[in-house]
């Protein structure tokens, strides 16, 4: 059956590939192949679709560096059907993972923002924009674990001045290495929120995070083909 605004007909979402059959309503941190990955962190769950893996990333490519906007529809709709047997405290509130002023004017939008956006109308929460992202500080790609932490370290705070709530669920895109997810959680730990929930379109395997570490570029475009790979 075609539902009338979806992107996928029932049968063509049954076939997807997933991370596993029973996630996203569990948490992917039991999978030992997804926690392996990524330690240390500082989130205490994570609800993510899938592995790295096409079709996902191919829509997630098209739509972030193509602005395909069929495969921003897809995706968000994907993430937002991924709520239905999540139980999120009634005063949770749903954020996102920045982007540079600079960056945001380059590409457009901010794809994060955009799937929280998805996410919080979903579970009827409200959505925070509670970071602040730096221009000029060096892009992510081919840097090591030790390299993305000070390199982040210097590229994001805080700036929201409100009480936040006690457990906050954060969006990304993709999760490689964790250190960006990490460095936001970190922020909000410390500004009093107890528990963090990152919900992601995709995980990288550990395999993939070492050939995403390695890619000699800084440009987004060596982003997209490392993690194409």
């Amino acid at each position: 059956m075609q539902q009338p605004e979806a992107q996928l007909c029932d049968y063509c979402n049954l076939a997807l590939p997933r991370l596993s059959p029973a996630l996203p309503t569990q948490n992917a941190l039991l999978l030992p192949a997804v926690a392996r990955g990524l330690k240390p962190r500082h989130f205490d769950a994570l609800y993510s679709l899938s592995w790295y893996q096409n079709p996902w990333s191919h829509w997630i490519v098209a739509w972030k560096f193509n602005r395909d906007l069929a495969c921003r529809a897809l995706l968000c709709q994907q993430l937002a059907s991924a709520t239905k047997s999540y139980q999120a405290p009634a005063d949770a509130a749903v954020c996102y993972v920045p982007m540079s002023s600079n960056r945001y004017k380059e590409r457009g939008f901010n794809q994060a923002e955009e799937l929280a956006r998805a996410l919080a109308t979903s579970l009827q929460l409200p959505l925070l924009s509670v970071f602040s992202s730096k221009a000029g500080v060096k892009h992510q790609v081919g840097l090591s674990r030790a390299q993305r932490r000070a390199n982040l370290r210097r590229q994001f705070s805080l700036q929201t001045k409100l009480e936040l709530p006690a457990h906050m669920l954060l969006v990304d895109d993709v999760i490689t290495t964790g250190a960006t997810v990490n460095q936001l959680c970190l922020l909000l730990k410390k500004h009093g929120v107890r528990t963090v929930d990152v919900w992601t379109l995709a995980v990288t395997s550990a395999k993939r995070q070492r050939r995403y570490s390695a890619a000699p570029s800084s440009s987004p475009d060596a982003e997209s083909k490392a993690l194409a790979k």
